[in-house]
């Protein structure tokens, strides 16, 4: 194998399509049928919100396919929605850590393929691990026809963030964790990232075990825009908890940092929306995740999150047309049952590169 490496491209590489999900019967909601039917709504939304942009295909329990068929077929874009049925009745939402993640293969020549890293998802750190999301990854790259390639790491795909041009980030908190990869190393870690996603430099924000249900995703905290480009979230509390000092800590080290070219980044913050719009936090004990940088790019355009607060709201949305100027059309989209389940519109898809 040492004659091949793999690449992972930007979010704003050209795009195939999005893979989103809906959430099973049996799943983490199935004692809670109100949340499970918001939390249905809010990605199916999201879903026909991408749809203006180009194709998406939602996987689907058995036990909920028809539903998703009919739900689709009356849904107007210029794009398809597909549900795509899969095996068991406890799928989750969260797709950009339960689906594989998409790399280019480079081989001997000119041989060059689309295959998918199994990250070995284990419920977070064994938080909300079902029978379906744990081999989810193996099933839908079988379904898609594409290689699927094992990694000796666990981790998820919101867990990493790739500028396309060498440079990853991560929070040190959601990798190097017992509940993910015990007696590991950072630097073995370090490693396979590198041999998995062809990066030349990793830059480790410490993050905060325990903060989220993810032990702290970068892609709530720090996104790159292009490379040398970073969009940072602002923490707004008003007392000031561990999310405020990673913010902070975040904030310190990429102002010091350069990229794998050599790059200093460029840094807009974008502050959250007030805390008083999600009292009562987020799922069991987890901190509800509110972040405007949990976007997701998408062939010409920008699916942005709005969370019902007018002025950040607003204020995000300037902020993106700043840092994406005319490229790309900023489609804001209104979430609220998913950021108090532990994500956003980010957590809940997965791009598949447009390849070749």
């Amino acid at each position: 194998m040492s004659d091949v490496t793999f690449q992972r491209q930007a979010e704003w590489a050209p795009q195939k399509e999005i893979l989103m999900a809906w959430p099973g019967l049996e799943g983490i909601l199935q004692d809670y049928p109100e949340r499970l039917a918001k939390a249905t709504q809010e990605v199916s939304n999201l879903a026909a919100a991408i749809a203006n942009f180009e194709p998406v295909t939602v996987v689907v329990g058995t036990e909920r396919i028809e539903e998703a068929e009919a739900h689709f077929a009356e849904v107007e874009a210029p794009f398809p929605i597909t549900a795509h049925r899969i095996e068991g009745d406890s799928m989750d939402v969260w797709m950009r850590d339960i689906a594989p993640v998409f790399v280019v293969k480079n081989g001997p020549g000119n041989d060059r393929s689309l295959v998918g890293l199994d990250y070995n998802f284990n419920g977070w750190g064994g938080r909300y691990p079902t029978p379906t999301t744990i081999h989810a990854a193996k099933m839908i790259l079988k379904d898609l026809k594409i290689e699927r390639i094992e990694t000796s790491i666990v981790t998820e795909g919101g867990a990493l963030e790739a500028d396309g041009d060498g440079t990853l980030l991560v929070t040190e908190s959601s990798i190097v964790n017992e509940n993910r990869n015990p007696g590991k190393s950072r630097q073995e870690i370090e490693d396979e990232l590198v041999r998995t996603l062809g990066i030349k430099k990793v830059i480790w924000i410490p993050g905060r075990p325990g903060l989220d249900s993810t032990d702290c995703h970068i892609d709530a905290l720090a996104r790159f825009v292009r490379p040398g480009v970073i969009a940072l979230s602002k923490a707004n509390e008003k007392e000031p908890t561990d999310w405020t000092v990673v913010y902070e800590e975040a904030l310190e080290i990429l102002s010091s940092a350069t990229d794998a070219k050599g790059r200093p980044f460029e840094i807009v913050e974008i502050e959250e929306p007030d805390e008083e719009l999600f009292e009562g936090g987020g799922f069991g004990d987890d901190r509800a995740v509110r972040s405007y940088v949990n976007y997701l790019l998408v062939n010409g355009g920008i699916i942005l999150p709005r969370f019902g607060d007018p002025a950040h709201d607003a204020a995000a949305i300037r902020a993106t047309q700043l840092l994406f100027g005319d490229e790309r059309r900023i489609f804001p989209v209104l979430v609220d049952e998913l950021p108090r389940l532990g994500g956003g519109i980010h957590c809940s898809t997965q791009e598949v590169p447009l390849f070749p």
